[in-house]
């Protein structure tokens, strides 16, 4: 199992250790997890990208025990919130539902569907509040209403009256954040969050998700396809694909310096100004594999264009430290 460093005077928050999380369907078991790694920091945001269907939504709904069982279940692995394992907490228990919300938050992609649409929005955060928080109703609207305002929301006591379809994408996305900040949540998971939302409303969305993090001393994850959308906002990034983490490093490194052919192609893929406005961008050819099958060889090969025999005959490759951070790659492993 690879094992990253401890940066110098960084305490880690939450650390993933080796989660192996599977889905029993009809169709034979799904291996959607298979060993995932992965940490961050205090005050630190970190991004996971890959395809849709490669396993970083999972990865983080099995943090705070979300997986729907049946038909998902988590195999094996470790969750370390602060030192402690909440694999090992009841999923139902209170001190789970203590840690899911309060001190974890997820903004889930589609805000439509996160909202109860029969209630309105000051109903549904009240609520929220007066669960993790021991105030009065009073106190719980005037924390409320702190929090759409520190989020962006203009009028925010008008705001507290509406009810969900009342409102933008964008509103509604902040409205989510607003959760967060409310509940004083130490790490925040960012599932998607500009998904549906115009590019303008998708880095005002970024902009004040990094304004809460410096603000309350927070942390953010957030689970994206896009590179170019984190390429600004994260200071770290783990590459996912078919389960596993196959690329992770800081920001820079990564985006300057890509190893794995699959970071590469997504890099590639995302336009760029300096292009010529007539030119095609580079698709990555194929598909994901299926994963009711776990590959027993680097699930990439079939799409790669530099594999080598090594890729089709042995085993998934491990993370292995190069050129300053991590990948997971026959061909580099055989180039060392």
């Amino acid at each position: 199992m690879p094992v990253e460093k401890h940066e110098a005077g960084k305490e880690r928050l939450l650390e993933v250790n080796d989660l192996h999380v599977s889905f029993f369907t009809p169709a034979g078991e799904v291996h959607a997890v298979n060993g995932v790694t992965y940490h961050v920091n205090q005050e630190e945001v970190v991004a996971i990208v890959g395809e849709s269907g490669c396993g970083k939504s999972v990865t983080q709904m099995s943090v705070i025990q979300l997986v729907q069982t049946p038909p998902g279940k988590i195999i094996k692995g470790e969750v370390l919130f602060q030192g402690k394992d909440l694999l090992k907490l009841d999923r139902n228990s209170k001190e789970m539902r203590r840690y899911r919300g309060a001190e974890i938050s997820m903004i889930f992609q589609e805000p439509m569907t996160s909202l109860n649409p029969v209630f309105t929005i000051g109903k549904q955060m009240t609520d929220i509040i007066r669960t993790h928080q021991k105030v009065s109703k009073k106190e719980a609207v005037r924390i409320a209403v702190s929090a759409l305002e520190s989020v962006g929301i203009p009028e925010p006591e008008a705001r507290m009256k509406n009810y969900p379809f009342e409102l933008s994408g964008g509103m509604r996305q902040r409205v989510l954040i607003a959760f967060s900040v409310a509940c004083h949540a130490k790490l925040i998971i960012a599932d998607e969050p500009t998904t549906a939302l115009d590019v303008t409303t998708q880095a005002q969305v970024m902009e004040v998700l990094l304004g809460i993090v410096r603000e309350y001393r927070s942390s953010l994850v957030v689970v994206t396809h896009n590179l170019g959308l984190v390429s600004r906002y994260a200071d770290r990034i783990y590459v996912m694909y078919a389960g596993r983490v196959i690329e992770s490093g800081t920001t820079e490194e990564l985006l300057v310096h890509p190893l794995h052919p699959y970071t590469q192609g997504l890099l590639n893929s995302v336009p760029r100004l300096e292009n010529d406005k007539n030119s095609d961008l580079e698709p990555i050819d194929g598909a994901p594999p299926n994963l009711l099958e776990a590959p027993a060889c680097c699930a990439f090969a079939p799409r790669c264009p530099f594999v080598c025999e090594l890729c089709r005959t042995q085993g998934q490759p491990e993370l292995r430290k190069a050129a300053g951070h991590y990948v997971a790659c026959h061909r580099l492993n055989k180039e060392e």
